[in-house]
């Protein structure tokens, strides 16, 4: 008879994410010279249907608007430099804004219920590989839930951050134990 091993899993688990790049992306994404050129640095055109993201070699594009996204890359500044170089000349911008945000990631099965305390948003409606804008207790957030790895990661003004994850922390104290 083979033993089984037991695997603890938290109530509800809040970790940091490791700092990662990210470049606020505009732009037409009928042009097809707009769309080719994002996919040419990032290994894929920008996504059009709202609320999803799509992963390439280089970075994650997440939708944030009809025109605009969000790269997220470990390779900010040649990403960055790439993508003005692929897209000169068009209807288009670029911009840094990596050191302005901090991401969380919130785990566990009870994550949405934490998530649910604060937040209008539907969260059944927020599949795998989605994303979305909205506030979580009065915060503005970009809320994704990667297709790759479990829960939410919730990304927050660096301005917020310590208030954002007080309350999280807070709203999950009746889950038990956290991370």
């Amino acid at each position: 008879m083979a033993e089984s091993a037991e695997v603890s899993v938290l109530p509800v688990a809040l970790t940091d994410c490791p700092p990662r790049g990210r470049i606020n992306l505009r732009g037409n994404p009928d042009d097809p010279a707009f769309a080719g050129g994002v996919a040419a640095v990032v290994g894929v055109e920008p996504p059009v249907v709202p609320g999803t993201a799509h992963s390439g070699e280089s970075a994650r594009i997440l939708w944030l608007g009809p025109d605009e996204w969000l790269v997220e890359t470990d390779r900010e500044d040649e990403v960055a430099k790439r993508l003005e170089e692929a897209l000169a000349g068009l209807h288009a911008a670029v911009t840094v804004v990596g050191d302005g945000s901090v991401t969380f990631v919130l785990t566990g099965p009870y994550a949405q219920d934490v998530l649910a305390k604060g937040m209008t948003l539907d969260l059944d409606r927020l599949g795998d590989g989605c994303c979305a804008r909205s506030l979580l207790a009065k915060v503005p957030v970009l809320l994704h839930r990667s297709a790759d790895e479990p829960g939410y990661e919730i990304t927050v003004a660096r301005s917020f951050a310590d208030y954002a994850r007080r309350w999280l922390e807070d709203a999950a104290f009746e889950y038990g134990p956290q991370g």
